[in-house]
């Protein structure tokens, strides 16, 4: 009789168990995704993509973050995406810019721009303009990224930063 009530009590707590587990892991009720859609929505408007940022003459507007498909890119644990970016010289001398002198971060991790085969960088003549794309390997961890202009020559203090959110397909 104690080996049947043993036994009883492992196979209730079993079902029990596994009861839980499965109400705790049920997928969002259509309700649900129509409202994380519109949080989604939100947050995506209150970041600072299309924004123009000036130093000393220089605007810098970063207009896009995306992810970007390409089946040759291979690194473990992390997703290619691209920031497209519009500089404008306003200055009366040529101003050298390129991807590199951008990384990102989420959180405190600083995430270096990715060397990737159209990636922008160029010296602007005055009164022109240059639109290119930077490109970063970020973690598959979701989060609110910022983009920082930190040049590498330039001061230790970095110079201009967006909040860019997360990326879009």
């Amino acid at each position: 009789m104690k080996i049947f009530k043993r036994s009883a009590f492992i196979v209730t707590t079993l079902i029990m168990s596994m009861a839980l587990l499965t109400a705790c892991s049920e997928t969002p009720k259509k309700e649900n995704q129509a409202a994380n859609g519109t949080t989604a929505a939100k947050s995506t408007s209150s970041t600072d993509l299309n924004k123009a940022k000036v130093f000393t003459d220089i605007s810098i507007t970063p207009k896009s973050f995306k992810l970007k498909q390409d089946d040759t890119f291979k690194e473990k644990g992390k997703t290619l995406t691209v920031v497209a970016m519009h500089i404008e010289n306003k200055t009366k001398s040529d101003f050298g810019i390129g991807a590199g002198d951008f990384y990102l971060l989420l959180g405190k991790e600083k995430i270096a721009s990715h060397g990737y085969y159209d990636s922008f960088g160029d010296v602007i003549k005055p009164s022109k303009t240059l639109d290119g794309n930077a490109y970063f390997a970020i973690p598959d961890v979701k989060g609110d990224y910022k983009l920082v202009y930190h040049p590498v020559n330039g001061p230790k203090t970095p110079m201009l930063e967006w909040s860019i959110g997360s990326p879009t397909k």
